[in-house]
């Protein structure tokens, strides 16, 4: 199951978590030498922030995590991953992957508008500021990166 959910957090909400992660700038980002860990020979890269991992809070960001479990109504959280993917001169569709191999849901966040997409089942979802993409994370699905921004920006969250 695919679904949108537009203006996914009210204003009060997203305008601080988006202006901490994307306009502050504050945020250490890791340096990852490929995305979805699939094919070491291109040259793609990225950036990530774990705001939580292996049963536990990774990031002070979790606190504002807070209200986007309680909205997604997570009983169990497997990760939440924060994405920065670099502007590139045309844009570069990732490896194709899935999030983990078993049954889970999946949330994508986006922080920011851009010409980047998430890609699902062949078909092209927008990265839209404050937009909701909920999907399972267990299905096929590739990233983009952008070319008309800085970068795009997304959290990802896998959970029961």
């Amino acid at each position: 199951m695919i679904s949108i959910k537009e203006n996914f957090l009210s204003e009060d909400l997203f305008a601080p978590l988006k202006e901490k992660i994307v306009d502050q700038q504050s945020i250490a980002f890791y340096y990852n030498k490929d995305v979805a860990h699939t094919d070491e020979s291109r040259e793609d890269f990225y950036f990530t922030h774990i705001i939580y991992d292996n049963h536990k809070p990774n990031s002070d960001l979790f606190e504002k995590m807070t209200p986007i479990l309680k909205k997604l109504k997570v009983k169990s959280l497997i990760r939440i991953k924060l994405n920065l993917y670099t502007r590139t001169d045309k844009i570069v569709e990732h490896d194709s992957h899935i999030d983990y191999p078993f049954k889970h849901k999946a949330f994508l966040l986006s922080l920011n508008t851009c010409d980047g997409f998430t890609k699902i089942k062949n078909k092209k979802y927008s990265s839209i500021e404050n937009r909701g993409l909920f999907f399972d994370g267990n299905t096929v699905h590739n990233s983009s990166s952008c070319t008309n921004d800085k970068a795009r920006f997304n959290i990802n969250f896998n959970y029961f």
